[in-house]
This record gives C-alpha cells, sequence and structure tokens, in this order.
C-alpha cells in the first residue's frame, strides 16, 4: 500500500515600518561561475496513460541536480540573513495548462509552487561585518559594514503530476514557453534587481503527450503485496547495522482489456515516496521514535540505498509483462529499539518516458 506525501508552507509576512525592502537586499549566484539562470529542459517525449491521471498522480520527475549558491550582502544588513527559495517569482506558472502542475523537491518534500511561498535553505550571509566584505566577489554594495558571504548547497528535483483536471483535446500539452520555478533570495522577500539572484526554470512542456496505454501496476512480496520481516529481536540491534532484507517485484502487466494499444517500447521509471518520518532521504521511519528504519535498493544495485523522490529506472515495454526487482532491508538506528509491532508504508508511481 503506497501513499503520496507533499506539503505546502505558509509563509507569514510581516511589514517593517520605514524600512523599504531594498535594505534586506540579499543577492545570490552560483558559487562557481556566477551564473543567474538554470533551465531544466524536458528533452525527451512524456507519455501519461489517459487511465491514470487522477489528482496527484505523478507523471515525471527529473534528475537531482546540486548547486552550490554564494550570498553577498547587497545593502546593508550586517547581521546576516538567511536564503530562501522563493516560489513562482515570475508569477508565470498559472499560465500552464490546468492538467498538469509543476513542482520542486527539496530535501525529499515536494513542494507546490505558490506564489509568495518559500522553504528556508540555510545561512545566506553571516557576521562578523566589516567594510571589505562590501567588495568582494560581484558585490558593489555602499554601505559602512557587509556581512560575511555564505555558501549554502541545494539538492532538488522537478516534479510534474497530474491535476485531475482533464488533459487537451489533442492529448498534447501546449506550453511552449520557459517557466521560473524558484528563485533564492533573502528573508526581505525578491530582489528586484536585474540579474542578482539565481532563479530555476522548466522548458519542454510541449513533450508532454497524454496516451491511450493503461497497464496494471502491482508490488509482488511475500506476503502479497506486502513486506513481511517477520519477528526481529531487539536485543540484536547494532547502530547502522541491516537486521534483514526481503526481495519483491514491482510488476507492469499489458495483458488486461484496458491496457491500450500505444505503449509499445516505451521506456518505464519509478519513483518511491512516502507518509513516513525520512532520515536522510532514504530510511523510512515507523514513529518517528521507532529507532529503527527501512531502506529500499534496485535488486541490482542492492547496497546502495534508494532516495525517496528520485527516478529508477524500470525496463522498456516490449512484452506482455515487465517485471524489476528491488530489496527491502531493515535498518537499526539505536540500540534501544521501540518494541512492538509495526508498519510503515511507501508509493512507487511508475510513469513513461
Amino acid at each position: 500500500m503506497f501513499h503520496p506525501y507533499w506539503t505546502k508552507l505558509i509563509v507569514l509576512l510581516a511589514a517593517l515600518l520605514g524600512v523599504p525592502q531594498a535594505a534586506l537586499a540579499l543577492s545570490c549566484k552560483d558559487a562557481q561561475t556566477e551564473a543567474i539562470r538554470r533551465t531544466i529542459t524536458l528533452n525527451e517525449d512524456i507519455y501519461v496513460s489517459t487511465g491514470d491521471i487522477t489528482a496527484g498522480r505523478l507523471l515525471w520527475r527529473s534528475e537531482n541536480f546540486t548547486v552550490s549558491f554564494r550570498c553577498v550582502d547587497t545593502d546593508n544588513f550586517p547581521q546576516g540573513e538567511n536564503a530562501y527559495l522563493y516560489w513562482d517569482p515570475a508569477q508565470t506558472l498559472s499560465q500552464i495548462h490546468p492538467s498538469i502542475e509543476v513542482g520542486v523537491t527539496y530535501q525529499s518534500v515536494n513542494h507546490e509552487l505558490d506564489y509568495g511561498g518559500r522553504v528556508i535553505v540555510g545561512p545566506g550571509t553571516a557576521p562578523p561585518a566589516n567594510s571589505t566584505n562590501c567588495r568582494l566577489y560581484w558585490n558593489t554594495s555602499r554601505a559602512s559594514r557587509c556581512a560575511t558571504s555564505q555558501v549554502v548547497t541545494v539538492t532538488f528535483s522537478v516534479f510534474i503530476r497530474a491535476t485531475g483536471a482533464a488533459p487537451p483535446a489533442n492529448g498534447q500539452i501546449n506550453n511552449t514557453g520557459t517557466y521560473d520555478l524558484f528563485q533564492v533570495d533573502g528573508v526581505g522577500g525578491l530582489n528586484s534587481r536585474p540579474n542578482s539572484n539565481y532563479r530555476a526554470a522548466i522548458s519542454g512542456l510541449g513533450r508532454i503527450h497524454f496516451i491511450a496505454c493503461n497497464p496494471d501496476i502491482k508490488v509482488i512480496a511475500n506476503q502479497g503485496n506486502s513486506v513481511n520481516f517477520g519477528r526481529i529481536p531487539a536485543n540484536r540491534a547494532q547502530v547502522g547495522a541491516i537486521e534483514k532484507s526481503v526481495p519483491f517485484t514491482v510488476e507492469i502487466n499489458m495483458t488486461g482489456p484496458n491496457a491500450g494499444n500505444q505503449c509499445s517500447n516505451r521506456s518505464l521509471v519509478g519513483s518511491f515516496s512516502t507518509s513516513h518520518p525520512v532520515v536522510n532521504g532514504t530510511t523510512i521511519l515507523p514513529r518517528s521514535d521507532s529507532g529503527f528504519g527501512i531502506v529500499l535498493a534496485d535488486a541490482e544495485q542492492p547496497t546502495r540505498e534508494l532516495a525517496m523522490n528520485t527516478v529508477v529506472p524500470l525496463g522498456v515495454i516490449n512484452s506482455n509483462v515487465v517485471q524489476h526487482g528491488f530489496i527491502a532491508s531493515l535498518k537499526w538506528l539505536s540500540p534501544t529499539p521501540r518494541i512492538g509491532p509495526f508498519q510503515a508504508t511507501a508509493t512507487i508511481d511508475v510513469s513513461f518516458r
């Protein structure tokens, strides 16, 4: 049994009377290149089953992108400030066809990109402040003292999911533009100075096609569609050790009467997610205080833990049934784990490429 998980950040905005927004401006760019923009382009066609476009259904996920940002104090904020990802900075995401929505996954959490929302990523600048900082890197501040520049590293991916609204009549998304997803900025909000802050964007949405391809997808494990670890002695707990591993299989079956006729030779990818707490992006906790967790791995790479909300290749549909093996393992996180029965769930979303 699998359930997707996403959150919506609600930001409390407060007015600073008598202080203009520019006084809190932070400039953040790629720490290596000083680049201010990255466009993530759908460079291959994406095929979506018309039989599975319920609200929240994952249609596509990008690879993980890791970027280190350097921020500088450009407008006299010597005490330092945090950096944030601000969603939909150009207010253009509402122009995308209503059958799909684009989001960003950060720290294994799927974020809806509502304008005005933000998520903290770490210190952008920090004490001590001095005059030299006002002229370092690309900073040309006229302030007498500037906070010290900091570097913050962000790993994120981009996802597209169905909203439940009807797809276009011709089966193809017609959005051909480029849409800004987030801007890296400071506590005071969006810096209005051109070319001062890094933005990530997406393009190529016109490569999304809705097709008649409706496979039956199921999990095959040692207890039906569930993995059962059996009885585990708690006195064997050693932090970091794998206590037990159980294989399971994801099966994509094309033999059903409603499978459709447009699936042949399509590549399949999967993405796991969970509504339970997650440690280090990979370890699913039955409870936050369980003292142990469940990690998943591709059967072809059994020692490499799969991160939640990352893409896993499953194979190509060139026969009636496609199967891909995985391994679920119980991992100790504490020498004194919680005793008693437990249950944890994860979701696998399968999409076409």
